[in-house]
């Protein structure tokens, strides 16, 4: 190598010009070859872009943590939230209220209006109000930082089941504690004790449904930008990653959000169907 170099810097000054003219053609044609249409393997982008192999690995004596690339924008996702919830929370005030408080209390009123819609008093939907919104924004953020170039969450299946084993277990523990292990086992027996098998089965299903709904929406938009990234890698795929990233990551947490919502105000007004169906019944005996 720097006997190449020395042999350059001898050189006349026209060869020198052309040394400098031909490197800046090659790397011309190699760029020019990276961004024309079809340019690129479609196969090889996407094999790349779904490879769940950690990035790095963090030891901690004989243990050894694996980095995915869904770790790290969960990570983001949490740090992002933390300090949109710092922002928000800083100079509340009861009168001459500002604009991010104005966010605020309407972002809490719309979910709670959420909950009483889906069959919770006001009382059982404001305790449920730091799961289900912190669980839909969250949903968002991790795949909203897809836009600056870091890989969705979600397109790692293991991150939709577990968000859905979690929400499933948080309908099941709040349901519990908002209408008591009776009312919860009155839930599973609406409309009639012979359903109690299927009713079981649902709850078996739901992070099924759910795990599915989110991770084929975000996989199928992560494909897709993938495609046209290939295809026509300049502009396109910057206007449909707003769209794809960010509005359909919020879609995504506002419907995982909702559904959670729903299952847990439908456990509510089983328990509670039940309960008056069960004290009619012993009043006419």
């Amino acid at each position: 190598m720097f006997t190449d170099h020395a042999r350059v810097t001898t050189i006349g000054e026209g060869e020198r010009w052309w040394v400098s003219l031909n490197s800046f053609q090659l790397f011309l044609e190699a760029f020019w070859k990276h961004l024309r249409p079809g340019g690129r393997d479609l196969g090889e982008t996407i094999r790349s872009s779904i490879n769940f192999a950690p990035l790095a690995r963090i030891r901690l004596g004989s243990f050894e943590i694996p980095v995915t690339g869904a770790m790290i924008s969960l990570a983001a996702a949490v740090f992002i939230l933390g300090l949109f919830g710092l922002w928000l929370g800083r100079g509340l005030k009861k009168y001459e209220i500002t604009g991010k408080q104005a966010l605020a209390e309407k972002l809490y009123l719309a979910v709670v209006n959420l909950g009483e819609g889906a069959g919770m008093n006001r009382e059982q939907a404001e305790a449920a109000l730091p799961w289900t919104l912190s669980m839909g924004l969250y949903i968002f953020a991790s795949n909203a930082v897809a836009v600056i170039e870091m890989p969705a969450s979600a397109v790692n299946p293991a991150v939709p089941l577990s968000l859905a084993l979690f929400s499933v277990v948080f309908i099941i523990l709040m349901g519990i504690r908002l209408v008591g292990l009776r009312g919860f086992g009155y839930s599973l027996i609406d409309p009639m004790p012979g359903l109690l098998p299927f009713n079981i089965l649902d709850y078996i299903l739901k992070p099924v449904s759910l795990a599915l709904r989110l991770f084929g929406n975000v996989f199928g938009a992560f494909i897709l930008l993938g495609f046209v990234k290939t295809i026509i890698p300049l502009i396109l795929p910057s206007i449909l990653g707003l769209w794809f990233d960010v509005a359909d990551g919020l879609i995504q947490g506002l419907i995982f959000m909702y559904l959670t919502t729903t299952y847990l105000g439908e456990l509510i007004e089983k328990a509670n169907h039940t309960k008056e169906r069960m004290a009619l019944k012993k009043a006419q005996v």
